[in-house]
């Protein structure tokens, strides 16, 4: 099953680097100059500390902007890459510690009227569907196996945020997603932080999308996630999912506290993300970081 390796994983970190990522220090940067300077090593120096098995990395957020340089997005919209492939440095640097890289993608490009005017986001929802899977096919062809799964936001219910998700064909999204690897696993938000007792999109995704800040929830069973998908919760633990204001990122719960939750979730074989707001730098705030340690050094990923 494609989830195995998720399940006994356990433990990982969900990276929001954005836009909108906001620096440690000084004047924020443009994204593509951003990208050029993130401060790979150092980062990927602290993720090993964690603890953490794998790694979420956000593109497309709010903005449709990759850290990489993608062909078929050039031609949909101008000055929306890059030129340094972060995430295929990124995938290249974590798998040498044994830790998997999945990427986070969202398709509505909420604050880029230049996307969502290309691809007839308001006016033809079919069109702008074709996008997303034009360009999720290309990334997915572009990294193949260096990618092992997928969390796409926005593909939200009837009831939810306008119901965004009506317009995409499920079963076609995955196979774009999975077109490189037939082994990445997906998980589609389709209820946000609404809560998690949906079945829309049953028997398509691997996992639950699971966005929540509620330490108390558990599963039943590892199968216990939305449509019967591998039960999995992505929680913010320092800062409200992106670094947007100047200051600095303090954990919301105590050391103790998340060491039991993430235990609790492990022994019923579910799955656990732990949400930092990176500066723009590409780090991890100090004090989020001491905690991820001392996490690791509790035996959270054991």
């Amino acid at each position: 099953m494609r989830t195995d390796w998720f399940s006994d994983a356990g433990f990982g970190l969900f990276i929001h680097w954005t836009t909108h990522s906001m620096p440690l220090n000084g004047e924020k940067k443009r994204y593509q100059d951003a990208v050029r300077d993130f401060q790979l090593d150092k980062f990927v120096e602290q993720v090993v500390n964690s603890g953490a098995k794998f790694v979420f990395f956000t593109t497309s957020w709010a903005e449709m902007k990759l850290p990489f340089p993608l062909d078929e997005l050039d031609k949909i919209v101008p000055d929306h890459t890059c030129e340094r492939d972060l995430i295929g440095e990124l995938s290249d640097a974590l798998e040498k510690h044994g830790i998997k890289l999945l990427i986070y993608f969202n398709g509505d490009g909420s604050l880029d009227p230049e996307w969502q005017e290309a691809t007839g986001f308001k006016t033809d929802h079919k069109k702008h569907a074709e996008y997303c899977y034009k360009v999720t096919e290309a990334i997915s062809k572009k990294y193949g196996k260096k990618l092992h799964g997928w969390w796409i936001d926005c593909c939200y219910e009837p009831d939810v945020c306008g119901g965004t998700g009506l317009r995409y064909d499920y079963e076609r999204y995955a196979k774009a997603l999975r077109s490189g690897n037939e082994n990445s696993i997906v998980a589609f938000n389709f209820r946000g932080t609404c809560g998690w007792t949906s079945d829309w999109g049953k028997g398509i995704a691997d996992f639950q999308a699971g966005e929540e800040n509620d330490i108390s929830l558990l599963p039943k069973n590892r199968f216990d996630g939305e449509g019967e998908t591998q039960w999995f919760a992505l929680c913010w633990m320092d800062e409200f999912w992106v670094h947007e204001k100047m200051g600095e990122p303090i954990p919301q719960h105590s050391n103790q506290n998340v060491l039991d939750y993430v235990k609790a979730i492990r022994e019923k074989g579910g799955v656990f993300a732990y949400n930092c707001a990176v500066y723009q730098e590409g780090l991890i705030a100090d004090k989020t970081y001491e905690q991820l340690k001392w996490l690791n050094q509790n035996g959270v990923s054991k």
